[in-house]
């Protein structure tokens, strides 16, 4: 039999006050580690459970104190959460695309969506501000050749059209690319 039976089954108040004690654990774990919207009571909560788990699984040939116990087993399970958080951070990092790739597998659609997409609206405000700044930074050359690029026309194609060498249409789109990443990024 468990030596903390009475404890698990005696009711609420019986747990709280055995509880309370082991808040200065929950609080020292709350300096050493960062949960991303995790308040106060998040953590209480987190250590309140861990705390009755540990309770249900402590033996007295663990050769440890309830404390001890408690502790090892808030560790672990604090650190578990940190590295969930950070899994999902390097997922959303390895699923970023950067600008460059956008626009040109999306073309002018890629703007479209910039509208759409649910970041912040005062990002949203910022980045449509910026954009709106092309006509005046871009030279009248590029800007043709950008707003053919992103209408899904190819370089070649571009330069054949407005009658130049496929080189100088590069390099305005180039010019133009670098341009822009230079206002957004700005």
């Amino acid at each position: 039999m468990n030596k903390y039976e009475d404890i698990l089954t005696g009711g609420t108040l019986v747990f709280d006050r055995m509880y309370r004690k082991y808040h200065p654990v929950v609080y020292n774990f709350r300096k050493k580690y960062y949960l991303k919207d995790f308040d106060q009571e998040d953590w209480l909560q987190e250590g309140r459970i861990i705390f009755h788990r540990s309770l249900e699984k402590y033996e007295d040939t663990h050769h440890v104190s309830i404390g001890k116990f408690f502790k090892m087993n808030f560790e672990n399970h604090i650190r578990s959460l940190v590295r969930k958080q950070c899994a999902l951070k390097r997922t959303i990092d390895t699923q970023s695309v950067s600008l460059e790739q956008k626009m040109e597998s999306q073309g002018e659609l890629f703007f479209d969506y910039i509208g759409t997409e649910d970041a912040d609206v005062l990002e949203q405000m910022i980045i449509r501000e910026k954009l709106e700044q092309l006509p005046t930074v871009l030279s009248p050359f590029e800007r043709v050749t950008f707003q053919e690029y992103i209408n899904g026309k190819e370089i070649e194609e571009i330069a054949e059209e407005i009658a130049s060498r496929e080189v100088t249409v590069r390099s305005a789109y180039d010019r133009a690319k670098k341009k822009i990443k230079a206002i957004i990024y700005d």
